[in-house]
């Protein structure tokens, strides 16, 4: 099956932690009022929140 110009790929990754090696699929949604930008300064914020916890 070959993709046309407008199909794309979705983004892929892998990542080992121990003995595990995972794919990570990463998608965004086309109808959302959120930037990435947005969303990854949230990420920064949700994992500063998180080590200040503990």
């Amino acid at each position: 099956m070959t993709k046309t110009k407008n199909e794309q790929q979705p983004h892929t990754f892998k990542r080992k932690l121990g003995n595990t090696t995972y794919t990570v699929k990463v998608h965004f949604s086309k109808d959302t009022d959120k930037t990435f930008k947005d969303r990854v300064q949230k990420l920064i914020i949700n994992e500063c929140l998180e080590k200040n916890h503990k």
